[in-house]
C-alpha cells in the first residue's frame, strides 16, 4: 500500500456511504466517507488551534490530518506505532505509542518520550490517553502492540503485572487500577466526577469514581447492545458536551449512551470494525468515526 505526502479529496467528490437504515435524532446519516485505504485507522482529535483533525494509521506508523478544505496530509510519518492522540492547553500532541511508550510533539514538530517504564520495567502497549483539568494525563495500557503482528515493533509478552490505568504526575508514571483484562478507551465525565474505561476483553465501559487521584466504586456502566452475531467489544469512548458516551464497539459498529447509562441509539457502519470516535469541528457538530481501513465524518444534530 502506497501513501503519499498528501492526498487531496475534493469536498464535492466525498461519497456518503449507507449504513444499515436508520433514522437519528442525534446523527445525520448517512456520513461522509473520508477514505478507505489506511491500514488500520485510530486515535481521532478536533485541534481547535488549527481547525484540523488528526487520526493515527497504526501499523502505517503515521499520523494523518484532515482539514477544512478536505485535505489529508502526513502529520507525522514515523509515529511509534501511535494509536491514541491527545492535545493539552500548551498546543502539544500527546501519543499512546504501541512501542511502549508515551511521548509529545511540540509544535515546532520536536518530540519527547514522557514515559516507557513503570516500576523498571517497559510499559505493555500504551493504548489512549486522556488530560483531566488539573494537567495530569491519566492512559490504558494493554498488551495490543506487543501481541499483534504488524501493530507494533515487537512481539513480546507483558512485562507488567497487570494492563493497568495509569497516571502521569508531575512527571511520574503511578498506576492507579489493574483491575480490567484489556483496558482500551478512557475519557471522564465533564465535571470529572467519574472516569469511564473501555474492557475489550468483555465489551463493558466502566465508570469509576474520582476523588482527586483516587479512582474507587468500580461499576460496569454501559454495553453496546448491537443486535450482531459478534463478540461483544469496547474500544475508544468519548463524551459529548450533554454527557452522552459514544462508544466504538468494534464489529458492533457504535453505540450512544445517556449519562445514566442508557444506550440510545446504536450505529451499524460500513466497515468490518469501528475503532474509535471523536467530537469536533468549527462548530462542535461532527463526529469522526475511524473504522478499519476507512475514515467517516457525521454531522452531529
Amino acid at each position: 500500500m502506497v501513501f503519499f505526502k498528501k492526498i487531496i479529496f475534493a469536498a464535492a467528490a466525498v461519497t456518503s456511504f449507507a449504513l444499515t437504515a436508520h433514522t437519528s435524532d442525534i446523527l445525520q446519516t448517512p456520513p461522509v466517507l473520508v477514505g478507505d485505504t489506511f491500514g488500520f485507522t485510530e486515535g481521532p482529535i478536533w485541534n481547535v488551534k488549527h481547525q484540523m483533525w488528526l487520526f493515527t494509521d497504526i501499523p502505517m506508523q503515521k499520523v494523518y490530518s484532515l482539514n477544512l478544505d478536505g485535505e489529508v496530509s502526513i502529520f507525522d510519518d514515523d509515529s511509534g506505532y501511535a494509536n491514541g492522540l491527545m492535545i493539552d492547553n500548551s498546543d502539544n500532541v500527546w501519543y499512546a505509542r504501541h512501542d511502549r511508550q508515551i511521548s509529545y510533539r511540540n509544535a515546532e514538530g520536536e518530540e519527547k518520550i514522557v514515559a516507557s517504564l513503570y516500576n523498571g520495567k517497559k510499559l505493555n502497549s500504551p493504548n489512549d490517553l486522556v488530560m483531566a483539568k488539573d494537567g495530569t494525563v491519566w492512559f490504558t495500557d494493554p498488551n495490543f502492540g506487543i501481541s499483534y503482528e504488524g501493530f507494533g515493533p515487537e512481539l513480546a509478552e507483558d512485562e507488567q503485572p497487570v494492563r493497568g490505568i495509569y497516571q502521569i504526575k508531575n512527571g511520574e508514571v503511578l498506576l492507579k487500577n489493574g483491575s480490567l483484562e484489556l483496558p482500551n478507551g478512557i475519557a471522564f465525565s465533564n465535571d470529572e466526577k467519574f472516569l469511564y474505561v473501555a474492557d475489550s476483553s468483555d465489551g463493558y465501559v466502566y465508570r469509576f469514581d474520582v476523588d482527586g487521584d483516587t479512582l474507587s466504586n468500580k461499576t460496569p456502566f454501559a454495553k453496546v447492545e448491537s443486535g450482531k452475531d459478534v463478540p461483544p467489544n469496547a474500544d475508544g469512548i468519548k463524551v459529548d458536551r450533554n454527557g452522552n458516551l459514544y462508544v466504538a464497539a468494534g464489529p458492533g459498529g457504535f453505540a450512544i449512551f445517556s449519562p445514566e447509562g442508557n444506550q440510545i441509539e446504536h450505529f451499524s457502519v460500513d466497515s468490518g470494525f469501528v475503532s474509535n470516535l471523536a467530537i469536533g469541528g468549527p462548530n462542535n457538530d461532527k463526529l469522526m468515526v475511524t473504522a478499519y481501513s476507512k475514515l467517516f465524518i457525521f454531522d452531529i444534530k
